[in-house]
């Protein structure tokens, strides 16, 4: 097809853009020639030529130019970029058949559209534009109007492909990606990188840049993000800076190497020692890793210390102590960058090889004498100890006392000290001798080291005791009554004593000679009549030290006295009659009406009284076929008739429990048997004792009852006593008394009477230290012939 453009010229006197339509001849032509297209035009053209035939108004115009035309050869093309086409113009109508080209109006073109010469060689761009057609034109230069055009339609068989198609990338690591472009003639063969359409990736999906161009291929390196992204697929695509509609894809997973652990996952740290961690998370590079150990941002001295040395790296350095438990969790946080944070642990046992050495290992020291000890702790930053003797922190002054060095009087460390400390000696020495001083490493309680100190001297202060401790004596008649007593003195070469008696109850009963006499043998003398009350005090004083005395409560009594009775308790369910005796004073003489006679229960048995301190009677099986107590009396003759004290008699139940101990070849010893014996009858006397209450005792005489278990704290430090009031029925300064528990034997216990309150009431002061287990303890009393009784959970050490 020819495109022909032709250009008339009309009358100029009309306004631009109009044209007049010529009458006459050949306007008539003209008329006719659009008459037979148009048939509205005709009426329009002939109201006008009606108008136009003045010739005043409208004189002949001059005959109309030739017209111009242009056409275009050919008229239409299909290239490559970069390639040419020719193309020729030809021009009618006018004797100028030069023209002038352009490209999309553009004369000459240009480098987006493709540019053409003056003779019409039209040569294509290099890139696509952003329309593939482009329109070639050729103008008149006689006659702009009139211009002729062709279409050129741009293309290529560019084809982009990329290398390696598919792969996996770690976080952080990269990979190089090959382009090749083919069917680009001699157009580029360059490409633009994108991860994800994003021109260069960016840090979420990774970066990519290129690295090489060579021969048609593009070389390109990727680097993943330090995070997988979401999705963690991504898209590399290489696209062809000729023909942006050309492109080609690879895909890239992105893989996480990192285990979200710590490194190592437990460790075995000696005390002050270090380790080194390093955190393995999937985190952006630069992120800041948080610390901890137990929870505690950087650690602590008790827990051991953590800081950040790198990146992914701290430093954990273990306590100077043993920890509490001895285990510790070391933690690792970092944020993610979508929220949150992530967290991996290591597990750390604190170690220890800490030693302790004590110097001198040994020493003999007098009493009172000081000696200095060190204690060298090994393997720790933590050199103190605590110093114990006899397992006592810092002793006592039973055990020897340990003082901060150069202290008098003697100052305990406060608390763990390094170095030296003084020892010094008690007064006397105790009763575990040699005395164990031990040091214990304050940054490992289980470690210690120990000296052994031997105390020259007595084994502890002057301590008397008279036997026996407890007597019936009649009063003296015609041949004077006596008791002989025996004093022992300990802890002193001097071992005499002075004797001397009073009143047993104080304020009391009797004084000087009514109470009688007793010389510097210890034999007593009984007085004519007996005092009241009737007790009297046999005292023995300790010469080498007269603070220190024992004393023996004498009971007179000018009736009769039962001391003892034999036996004191049976089995029930006897077969046969047996003998019972009963041991005292002031007894007659004799049987039947005119002497003496054994009452069970208040009923007279057949009694015979061989001697006025003994008689014997019978008890039948009748008697004890039953578990019970009988009451045990001798009554002398009147008028009028006089009892003694009343005494129990116990008859136990009979309970029989068998267990068969099995021995073989196989098994030849067994063990953990307890074989209980039970012994039918007792050869003690039977006293009626047992403990109503106990409380506080202040002020010397004023006991405050209090319910049991009565509360006493033991001193910090040292030792203290504590005086407690305690009664019952039939208790006696000169029984036994003795608490158990936790510690057995470590409360000492001095009884004394109290007077001015209840009778029956004794005074306890009981000698207690720091070193005093704490809990609840037993009171167990025992007579002087061992006749007993139990007060359960009465006294609570705290």
């Amino acid at each position: 097809m020819q495109i022909v453009t032709q250009r008339r010229k009309w009358s100029t006197h009309h306004a631009r853009g109009e044209r007049a339509i010529p009458c006459g001849p050949h306007r008539l032509g003209f008329l006719n020639f659009f008459a037979t297209f148009i048939l509205i035009i005709p009426i329009i053209l002939l109201a006008n030529c009606v108008g136009a035939t003045s010739p005043s108004n409208n004189p002949p115009p001059p005959p109309p130019p030739p017209n111009v035309t242009v056409s275009v050869q050919p008229t239409s093309a299909s290239i490559s970029l970069d390639e040419t086409e020719q193309f020729q113009a030809t021009v009618t109508g006018t004797s100028n058949t030069n023209v002038t080209w352009e490209v999309d109006g553009v004369v000459g073109g240009s480098a987006a559209t493709g540019t053409i010469s003056a003779s019409g060689l039209y040569t294509a761009p290099a890139v696509v534009p952003s329309s593939p057609s482009v329109t070639v034109a050729a103008v008149s230069q006689a006659d702009s109007q009139a211009s002729a055009s062709a279409v050129v339609t741009l293309g290529d068989g560019i084809v982009v492909s990329v290398l390696p198609a598919m792969t996996t990338v770690p976080t952080g690591g990269t990979q190089i990606y090959t382009a090749s472009v083919s069917g680009a003639g001699s157009a580029s063969t360059g490409v633009t990188w994108s991860v994800n359409g994003i021109p260069g990736g960016n840090s979420t999906v990774g970066t990519i840049a290129t690295s090489g161009v060579s021969n048609g291929t593009t070389t390109a390196l990727y680097t993943a993000p330090a995070v997988p992204p979401t999705p963690s697929t991504v898209t590399v695509t290489a696209t062809s800076t000729a023909d942006d509609t050309k492109s080609g894809s690879a895909s890239a997973t992105i893989i996480c190497t990192a285990t979200n652990s710590i490194s190592p996952p437990t460790a075995r740290i000696a005390l002050g020692q270090t380790q080194t961690f390093t955190a393995s998370f999937c985190i952006a590079t630069g992120t800041a890793i948080a610390w901890d150990v137990d929870g505690i941002v950087g650690g602590n001295a008790a827990t051991g210390t953590i800081a950040s040395t790198g990146g992914s790296t701290a430093l954990y350095t273990a306590p100077a102590d043993v920890p509490t438990p001895n285990a510790v969790t070391i933690h690792a946080t970092a944020p993610l960058p979508a929220g949150g944070s992530i967290e991996a642990s290591a597990s750390v046992t604190i170690t220890s090889n800490v030693s302790v050495n004590v110097s001198p290992a040994s020493a003999n020291l007098a009493l009172s004498q000081r000696a200095s000890f060190t204690a060298t702790v090994a393997d720790s930053p933590d050199a103190s100890v605590t110093w114990s003797v006899n397992n006592i922190p810092n002793g006592n002054a039973s055990v020897g006392q340990v003082c901060i060095s150069g202290t008098n009087p003697c100052t305990p460390p406060a608390g763990p000290v390094s170095g030296s400390i003084d020892y010094l000696a008690p007064a006397f020495a105790p009763a575990m001798n040699p005395v164990v001083l031990t040091a214990t490493s304050h940054a490992d309680v289980s470690r210690s080291g120990v000296a052994l100190i031997t105390i020259a001297g007595p084994s502890g202060p002057v301590a008397v005791t008279v036997s026996p401790p407890y007597a019936f004596v009649p009063t003296s008649a015609a041949t004077l009554s006596t008791q002989q007593f025996f004093a022992t003195v300990t802890n002193t070469t001097n071992t005499g004593v002075t004797w001397s008696v009073q009143s047993g109850v104080a304020g009391q009963g009797c004084a000087g000679a009514a109470c009688g006499s007793v010389d510097a043998n210890g034999i007593y003398y009984a007085p004519i009549f007996p005092p009241s009350p009737n007790a009297v005090s046999v005292i023995a004083t300790s010469l080498a030290d007269p603070t220190k005395f024992a004393t023996a409560t004498i009971a007179l009594a000018s009736g009769p006295a039962i001391e003892k009775i034999l036996p004191s308790s049976v089995l029930a369910g006897a077969v046969e009659s047996f003998p019972f005796a009963v041991r005292g004073v002031n007894f007659i003489a004799g049987n039947g009406g005119s002497a003496s006679v054994i009452l069970v229960n208040g009923v007279a048995r057949s009694t015979t009284c061989a001697t006025a301190e003994g008689c014997i009677t019978s008890l039948n099986p009748s008697d004890v076929q039953t578990a019970g107590t009988f009451t045990i009396q001798v009554q002398n003759p009147g008028p009028p008739a006089v009892l003694s004290n009343p005494v129990p008699f116990v008859v136990e139940p009979f309970v029989v429990s068998e267990d068969a101990i099995s021995l073989s070849a196989g098994a030849p010893v067994a063990a953990a048997k307890n074989i209980i014996v039970v012994e039918p009858t007792t050869a003690a006397a039977s006293s009626p004792i047992n403990v109503d209450f106990i409380g506080l005792l202040t002020g010397g005489n004023t006991c405050g009852i209090q319910g049991s278990p009565l509360a006493v704290t033991r001193p910090a430090s040292g030792s203290a006593v504590v005086s407690i009031c305690v009664h019952g029925t039939g208790l006696d300064p000169a029984f036994t008394y003795a608490f158990t528990g936790p510690g057995a034997g470590d409360i000492d216990v001095t009884a004394s009477a109290v007077t001015g309150i209840f009778p029956n009431m004794i005074e306890l002061d009981l000698q207690i230290s720091s070193a005093t287990l704490p809990g609840l303890r037993t009171l167990f009393i025992t007579t002087p012939n061992n006749d007993g009784a139990v007060a359960t959970g009465m006294l609570e050490v705290r």
